[in-house]
């Protein structure tokens, strides 16, 4: 099932290999797709980031301003918070909470948990604004949308949970079964038994099961580690795709944002895969963090014990951070498997303070956790030795992009484990790291293979391994460094191998192509 774009397309369309990366033809507006066998093709990454890409970040001229702050400081800045937080919305944002320049010590989370809070400093060098976390690990700043419990409190454990209730997507419709006995990756179009329930606008919740069949066809049903059977993805696991409908013609439907994977009939069980339509989920949005600084002191033990961590993104759409610099932090940014269109801009990093590798665990601390969708990185920087530069860990981490980004260090940018789908690492460059894109098999417990259908594009690094999952491609374009996977005869997946291809940004490109000169913004 291998993409069949075939060097004797271009010559018969008379264009350069060179002009023809992966399954594209043309540029800007002009771009076009050739796809496979199957009808898969390279998705529009163009969606991801702040209000669904190529969207500007929102300001308000509503201030509250936190100064000099003697001893700890976390009382006074989480009291600007909440008193932005009482403000009404003007245009989805309520008010910036400003921190002047200066050190604020922390010894307690920065908590936001309403909609449209901006927290400001006045930049992330030298004589900027700088939170130091202080006390025992903690998060520095967490962005959540706010649940009430039953008793009115809010333990830890009862806010997850209620979080992890109130998040879920409540279906107002029954289960639609979809019709095509193949839906391809990259695709918006889906047919299905009967829309006449649905209309343009409806958020639905695409369902289909990792079944029996769909684990053994991925080679995931016999990770034997020391005699025994080791596996991340358990049979009959959902596996969804939320989507808002675009259109409707008949029974067909056409989602604004595409799929990242596809969906074979085959494997499907008696229950088919399904449509459902949902109630769109509570969650924060509206909120950012620019132009300061999070320090915390050099990390003790190994990654697997308690450590500061920098920001945590959950239950949230449409937030931005720019211009934030943090260290020693593990992880430095997590964004959660129910938080979209997110946007890190200039985030810089650094982890002099190395954090052991843990005698419990053979794994590495990860500094980005991409565990939701539309998620993008650009013009990020990050040192640090023995870790996961970015990782996705589950099968919501879907249509992300790390874009413009430079990584310093032995680490790699390595989807982790349990089927992630849909990543582009474009333009960035590694000076000692890997991209590793794999079946990481038995490793972990049976993590096995760990993403399909992404895209590495004119990147550099010191290795690169992009290895190809059954009935999905990874691949690999006009990108540099020692390739630790070569084709085995199959060229589709690899194209350009050290030269690099034009358009030289494949989400400028598409963003270009979707919003005209606005994506070049």
């Amino acid at each position: 099932m291998k993409a069949a774009l075939l060097f004797s397309l271009i010559l018969a369309d008379g264009i350069f290999a060179a002009e023809l990366p992966v399954s594209l033809v043309g540029s800007g507006p002009e771009l076009k797709y050739l796809k496979t066998e199957r009808g898969d093709q390279v998705c529009d990454f163009s969606h991801a980031g702040f209000g669904g890409g190529g969207v500007a970040f929102p300001t308000s001229n509503n201030k509250k301003s936190v100064g000099a702050v003697t001893g700890d400081a976390s009382d006074a800045i989480q009291s600007a918070i909440n008193q932005v937080a009482a403000m009404p919305l003007v245009d989805g944002v309520r008010g910036v909470v400003e921190l002047s320049a200066g050190t604020y010590n922390c010894s307690k989370t920065l908590a936001i948990k309403t909609s449209g809070i901006i927290l400001k400093g006045t930049g992330s060098a030298a004589g900027g604004t700088m939170i130091k976390l202080t006390g025992k690990p903690h998060i520095a700043i967490e962005i959540a949308h706010e649940v009430a419990t039953a008793d009115g409190k809010e333990s830890k454990k009862k806010a997850r949970e209620a979080a992890a209730n109130e998040g879920k997507s409540k279906g107002s419709s029954k289960p639609i079964k979809i019709t095509d006995d193949y839906v391809p990756s990259g695709t918006c179009v889906i047919n299905i038994q009967s829309a006449s329930s649905l209309k343009a606008g409806d958020t639905i919740e695409i369902t289909r099961e990792a079944t029996k069949e769909w684990i053994h066809f991925m080679g995931m049903d016999n990770l034997m580690d020391g005699g025994k059977l080791e596996t991340w993805m358990k049979e009959d696991r959902s596996i969804s795709y939320v989507r808002k409908i675009k259109s409707i013609k008949g029974n067909e439907i056409t989602i604004e944002v595409p799929l990242t994977d596809c969906i074979d009939a085959k494997f499907s069980n008696k229950s088919g895969v399904t449509v459902t339509k949902v109630e769109p989920q509570k969650k924060i949005t509206k909120c950012g963090m620019e132009n300061f600084r999070i320090d915390a002191p050099n990390p003790v033990g190994d990654w697997r014990d308690a450590q500061n961590i920098g920001v945590i993104i959950n239950n949230a759409e449409d937030i931005w951070m720019k211009n934030v610099g943090m260290k020693n932090t593990f992880p430095d940014l997590q964004v959660g498997e129910d938080s979209s269109r997110v946007t890190i801009e200039s985030l810089k990093t650094e982890h002099p303070g190395e954090i052991k590798q843990s005698e419990r665990s053979n794994g590495y601390a990860s500094y980005v956790r991409l565990l939701g969708t539309q998620v993008l990185m650009n013009k990020c920087s990050m040192s640090g030795d023995n870790a996961f530069y970015v990782s996705t860990a589950n099968t919501t981490s879907q249509l992300n992009v790390v874009l413009n980004s430079t990584f310093s260090g032995d680490g790699s940018i390595q989807p982790h484990m349990t089927w992630s789908t849909g990543l582009l690492l474009d333009n960035c460059k590694f000076n000692q790291g890997a991209i590793i894109i794999r079946n990481r098999g038995k490793a972990g417990s049976g993590h096995g293979w760990t993403m399909g259908w992404s895209v590495v594009w004119n990147c550099s690094a010191k290795s690169i391994t992009v290895e190809q999952p059954p009935g999905a491609t990874n691949w690999c374009v006009g990108s540099s460094g020692k390739y630790e996977v070569e084709d085995k005869g199959k060229s589709t997946w690899l194209f350009m191998k050290g030269s690099t291809v034009a358009p030289s940004s494949l989400y400028v490109a598409q963003l270009t192509a979707r919003l005209g000169d606005k994506g070049r913004e």
